[in-house]
């Protein structure tokens, strides 16, 4: 029953994340034992648990936005690692990797839409908006500029 429990579990999970569980599990393990059924079921519920809010937090640092794949990366780079004190006893050091992991995704986001804005790229995406969707002040403005770009949509009415 304990087995069936764990795997409806693992499956329920999202993909990127089930993929990498197994062998996330093994870190798990004791020392020349098996990992019991129950003690697998308490590690995947504990994990859907940190994944279903969809952001990480770590004490004292900002919470970050963090999609599946980021926890199935961190997992994956722990998996990787010989260096760690196995058994693990939580999750906390999974956070830790994929708090960074997660804070390094959101500084490049915010770097390319900084570089977007600077660039004009953000502009650009704004003037090729549906008029029809724009407050008035805002086609007022665009008929304003759009003599310049010819996108003046204000003669059309």
């Amino acid at each position: 029953m304990a087995a069936r429990e764990t795997l409806q579990a693992m499956i329920a999970l999202p993909a990127p994340v089930a993929k990498g569980m197994l062998g996330y599990m093994g870190l798990f393990r004791p020392h020349q034992r098996a990992l019991s059924w129950k003690k697998a079921k308490k590690i995947v519920d504990d994990l859907a648990a940190l994944i279903a809010p969809g952001w990480v937090q770590v004490q004292g640092k900002p919470s970050r936005p963090c999609p599946p794949h980021i926890w199935a990366q961190a997992m994956e780079q722990m998996v990787g690692r010989a260096d760690l004190q196995r058994p693990l006893k939580n999750h906390n050091y999974l956070r830790h990797v994929v708090w960074q992991l997660a804070d390094q995704a959101d500084a490049r986001q915010e770097q390319t839409h900084r570089r977007a804005e600077v660039d004009g790229t953000q502009r650009v995406i704004r003037q090729q908006s549906d008029p029809e969707e724009m407050s008035e002040i805002m086609r007022k403005l665009m008929a304003q500029q759009g003599g310049q770009h010819g996108t003046d949509q204000e003669d059309d009415r």
